[in-house]
């Protein structure tokens, strides 16, 4: 089974937009309206609108008025949530990680799949059972808001010569664990991804995790079908 080019090129452009959009949030502390969202992306209001009601449903963005002493009804503007991984949680996040990376290494018989495992509750807790079949343009969509929760810049790319999409994950947020413990940290992320489609019910499984595939990132393999048996 294929999926449509058409459909993962569209969804691959519309990650793209919402990304460039956060960013220009992010940059952004006081926040930005609509209007000056579309002028700093060079997107259509409309389009930045609908990206904008998206970034809020993921919880990313909150939206407030803005009192501008002007006549007329004040236009709403949109900030970008803090990140939860600032400078110092970071750093004790990647502590943490490295702790319990290296506690999995030394008690596991085989550490990748006790890390696809522990990826994958905890990909099952951050995301709610779809009793409906989610269709693979909405998946990709909310694996991909759940990476950019997690921390990655993810860019959904061209299909892997199979009709599969791929996912290139720039930015981890653990790449200093990632380099010492390589197996068990992308096991993890691996896992977590087929969690979150697991909880969609999509037709779609995480098939494989490439590090470090290209000086971009990391490359996640997407395949038809419904969840991976646990293991890698």
């Amino acid at each position: 089974m294929s999926h449509n080019p058409d459909s993962l090129n569209a969804e691959r452009a519309r990650t793209a937009s919402r990304l460039r959009v956060l960013a220009v949030l992010r940059d952004s502390p006081e926040g930005c309206h609509v209007q000056q969202a579309a002028e700093r992306t060079g997107l259509h209001p409309n389009t930045v609108r609908f990206h904008l009601e998206r970034l809020e449903s993921d919880g990313l963005v909150s939206r407030h008025v803005r009192r501008s002493g002007e006549p007329g009804r004040p236009p709403l503007a949109y900030t970008a949530n803090p990140v939860p991984d600032a400078e110092h949680g970071r750093r004790d996040f990647g502590q943490l990680a490295e702790v319990l990376a290296q506690l999995v290494t030394r008690t596991s018989q085989d550490p990748a799949a006790a890390a696809v495992e522990a990826g994958r509750s905890w990909g099952l807790s951050r995301s709610e059972v779809s009793e409906e079949a989610t269709d693979t343009a909405d998946a990709i969509a909310e694996l991909t808001a759940t990476l950019v929760e997690v921390g990655f810049a993810p860019e959904v790319c061209a299909d892997d010569g199979d009709g599969h999409p791929v996912i290139l994950q720039r930015h981890c947020p653990f790449l200093e664990v990632a380099q010492a413990h390589q197996d068990v940290v992308c096991s993890v992320h691996l896992g977590l991804m087929r969690g979150v489609l697991e909880n969609l019910n999509a037709p779609l499984s995480a098939e494989r995790l490439v590090p470090f595939a290209s000086p971009a990132g990391c490359e996640a393999h997407l395949s038809a079908g419904g969840p991976t048996p646990t293991g890698r």
